[in-house]
Order: C-alpha cells, then sequence, then structure tokens
C-alpha cells in the first residue's frame, strides 16, 4: 500500500512540476518579447525618417555635400544606435526571434547603405561626381535590400 502511494505521489509530482513550469515560463516569453518591442519602439519614428532619406537619397553636388555628411551621420547614430538595443534584448516567441533577426539583418543593410551614401557625398564633395553617383546607386541597391526585412520584421515584432 506505501509503494502505491510513492507511485502515485511521483505520477503526480512530475506532471504538476511541467505545468508549474510551463505556466512560470509563458509569462517571461511574452515579457521578452515584449522588452523586445518597447526597445525597438523607441526607434521606429526615426528609423522611418532614416529610411526615407536613404530611399530618397541622390549623389549631392558639391555645395550640397556637406548638409548630406551632416544628416548622415545623425542617420548612422540613430541606426547603431537601432541595431544595438534590437541586438541587446532577446526574443522568446518564435516570431519573436524571427522578428529580431529580420529586423537585424535590415539594419545591417540600411547601415551598409548610409556608408554608401557617406561615400557618396564625400565623392562629391572632393568633385568626383562619377564615383558619387556609382556609390548613390549603390546605396540605393542596399536600401531596396533592407525595406521589405523591416516590413517583415515590424509586422512579426507586432511595431506596425
Amino acid at each position: 500500500m506505501i509503494r502505491l502511494l510513492k507511485l502515485a505521489r511521483t505520477h503526480v509530482a512530475l506532471p504538476l512540476l511541467v505545468v508549474v513550469g510551463l505556466v512560470a515560463f509563458a509569462p517571461a516569453a511574452q515579457a521578452s518579447d515584449q522588452s523586445l518591442k518597447h526597445a525597438l519602439q523607441a526607434y521606429k519614428t526615426r528609423l522611418t525618417a532614416d529610411i526615407a532619406y536613404l530611399a530618397g537619397f541622390t549623389a549631392p553636388t558639391k555645395s550640397k555635400a556637406a548638409a548630406a555628411l551632416h544628416k548622415l551621420s545623425a542617420i548612422s547614430s540613430d541606426l547603431n544606435g537601432a541595431a544595438r538595443a534590437a541586438t541587446r534584448q532577446n526574443a522568446s516567441t518564435s516570431s519573436g526571434r524571427k522578428g529580431r533577426t529580420l529586423v537585424l539583418s535590415g539594419l545591417r543593410d540600411a547601415i551598409a547603405a548610409a556608408g554608401d551614401a557617406r561615400a557618396s557625398a564625400i565623392a562629391a564633395r572632393s568633385g568626383n561626381g562619377a564615383a558619387a553617383k556609382r556609390d548613390a546607386r549603390q546605396e540605393r541597391r542596399l536600401v531596396n535590400m533592407a525595406v521589405p526585412l523591416f516590413e517583415s520584421g515590424g509586422k512579426l515584432l507586432h511595431l506596425f
């Protein structure tokens, strides 16, 4: 009889521990995705404006190169800040992890695009129009790669 009671306790205790563990983990998973969303939400408006600027970027003239470099410096700072914020947060659900990966890939492409836009502005400032146009074309190609990644990742993270 005692042996049956021990066996019954063991069979009840193990499933009970599993259920308690799952219940305790579920809010943490939700909280982790929410913290990632919150971290990226702070950059949403700036990133939208920055990506719009990069999407419309053309090789500047020599006289407008300094202003473009100043704007690109601020954009690079925003992109790098968003990348740091996304990297420091971990998603716990599969859609959160996929969204984070897509956003980080989009940020990587956007940072590279900002670098090419900066190279274009530097070339324009030095009077090398052909190099400025070539770098602007490369920048546009990278932005066109980044935008769909941002859209998909943002939808998975419920940013918009």
